[in-house]
């Protein structure tokens, strides 16, 4: 398996935007490195560069875009602002991974309708016009999340899919049925796994998925509700990028050495 990290995993990704307190790109590269990757996801536009990948010998495993598709106004800022920065950077380093599309968090939604799926088929396109490859990310508390609303995404798109474990589990499906649905459209894995209890909470309406989030809902692998075994023998032979992620809200330089010790046991358990 080719296995990559994320910077999501060190707590830098759109939820962290702004931030003066993250960990400084040239030190989170040198701390993924040393643990052994060999690739990395970009994270936010203007957080990494190519110049800085190519210091700490680390390639592009792809790159996060999450953009409001259910709002035209909205989604065509999205472009300006994640779409095409992330695609043209991709496209200019011959990155080896996807754009990994998703939509942007919301609390509740109606379901996809075609509009939405319209603006996602141009998105990819988009990508694709670039010669750049693209997938489609199922995510928590977006308009595609459940097993239905993934389904809906594989019949109006041809989309490749990044498949999560830990987004089909906590967007209410049972992660093996969800991988099975999405089948041979799986380009992109990431792995994940999902603290039964937090996920509890959140499902009986006493933990805000926002707050779950920040309390760990995301946790170390092993520890949680996720059946890697099984996952990883359905992906027995994947050829695709597997990302590492464990979503943190932020991390900071203090933080960082104990959050390499977490990161080191989640590589340990995927290779094993």
């Amino acid at each position: 398996m080719r296995l990559a990290t994320a910077p999501v995993s060190w707590g830098v990704w759109e939820r962290t935007i702004g931030r003066d307190d993250l960990v400084p790109a040239d030190l989170l590269l040198e701390t993924v490195r040393g643990l052994g990757y060999d690739a990395i996801e970009l994270g936010p536009p203007g957080y990494l560069s190519p110049e800085l990948l190519e210091r700490h010998g680390l390639a592009l495993a792809g790159g996060f875009a999450p953009l409001r598709f259910e709002d035209e106004a909205a989604y065509r800022e999205d472009i300006l602002v994640w779409l095409d920065p992330i695609a043209e950077l991709l496209a200019a380093t011959g990155a080896r991974g996807p754009v990994v599309l998703a939509g942007a968090e919301i609390e509740s939604h109606p379901a996809p309708d075609g509009a939405y799926f319209d603006r996602v088929n141009d998105a990819v396109e988009r990508c694709r016009s670039r010669g750049v490859a693209v997938v489609f990310h199922h995510h928590a508390a977006t308009y595609v999340e459940s097993p239905d609303e993934i389904a809906a995404l594989l019949e109006q798109t041809d989309v490749g899919i990044c498949f999560d474990p830990g987004h089909a589990l906590v967007g209410g499906g049972d992660p093996l049925e969800v991988a099975r649905l999405c089948g041979t459209r799986v380009e992109h894995l990431h792995l994940k796994d999902v603290d039964p209890v937090l996920l509890a909470r959140v499902r009986a309406g006493e933990l805000a998925l926002d707050q779950a989030w920040a309390d760990g809902i995301f946790c170390p692998f092993g520890e949680g509700a996720v059946d890697f075994d099984a996952i990883l023998a359905l992906f027995a032979g994947f050829d695709g990028w597997t990302v590492l992620e464990q979503d943190r809200v932020a991390v900071t330089v203090d933080d960082l050495p104990g959050v390499a010790e977490v990161e080191a046991r989640n590589l340990a358990v995927v290779r094993q």
